[in-house]
């Protein structure tokens, strides 16, 4: 996350736009900021997937066509991409294509129960198996939580690559139980890149909270996913 975005985050939270309004384009933002538009486009895309902003999308037909990327199918359980790609006989794959210590900002402080001016560490990273992009997970570790921290112990490989493995095995952190929030989100033109799929295609984003057995917030997580996810649950009381 760049300068910008916590710029045009403060200035979004108080501004007073009403539901629905638009809001100024990126070139205009760029100069009201002193920034560079890329910089600006990058902050949007951040804004969108954090919630705040969302992409008008303008349909002028109904045009069909089969599915132009397949998808990784359905992950069930604590949607471990590890797991399932070993269970399918697969190789799990990692790149970090963030790692940046950042304050934590009112959405994250809230969502981990963190004080103005505690710090977040980010990593962002592109998981594959067998060299077959399926997701995108932004993690957000409270740094106090963790001394030392490096984006090392999260680059090995096979079962290596879990962050709940590193959080238990460096820092002594069990996860305990976790809360998703699952919604649609259509895809920026940077994640799709990576992702290998059209800008705009639509995907799951799940926003995880992981508490340990006291119930502290641990991790944050954002994910965006080519697959499915599938949820178990029992029906008799």
């Amino acid at each position: 996350m760049n300068e910008v975005f916590f710029e045009l985050e403060k200035w979004l939270s108080s501004s007073g736009f009403k539901n629905g309004e638009k809001i100024p384009t990126a070139k205009v933002l760029a100069e009201k900021f002193n920034a560079r538009e890329s910089e600006v486009e990058h902050a949007l895309n951040e804004l969108v997937y954090e919630g705040y902003i969302e992409r008008v999308v303008q349909v002028v037909d109904h045009i069909y066509q089969i599915p132009s990327y397949p998808y990784w199918g359905i992950l069930t359980g604590e949607h471990s991409i590890t797991k399932e790609a070993k269970k399918r006989g697969e190789n799990p794959g990692v790149e970090i294509l963030n790692w940046e210590l950042v304050d934590a900002w009112p959405s994250i402080q809230q969502r981990l129960n963190l004080n103005p001016g505690d710090k977040v560490q980010i990593m962002e990273r592109l998981r594959s198996s067998d060299g077959f992009p399926v997701a995108i997970e932004t993690s957000y570790f409270p740094a106090k939580l963790y001394p030392g921290i490096t984006k090392d112990m999260f680059m090995e490989t096979g079962s290596g690559q879990s962050s709940f493995k590193v959080m238990e095995e460096k820092f002594g952190l069990v996860s305990e139980r976790a809360t998703d929030e699952v919604t649609l989100a259509c895809l920026e033109e940077r994640e799709a890149k990576f992702l290998e799929v059209p800008t705009g295609t639509p995907v799951l984003l799940r926003f995880r909270i992981t508490w340990d057995p006291d119930d502290v917030p641990i991790k944050a997580s954002r994910a965006v996913w080519k697959f499915h996810a599938g949820y178990e649950m029992s029906l008799r009381k």
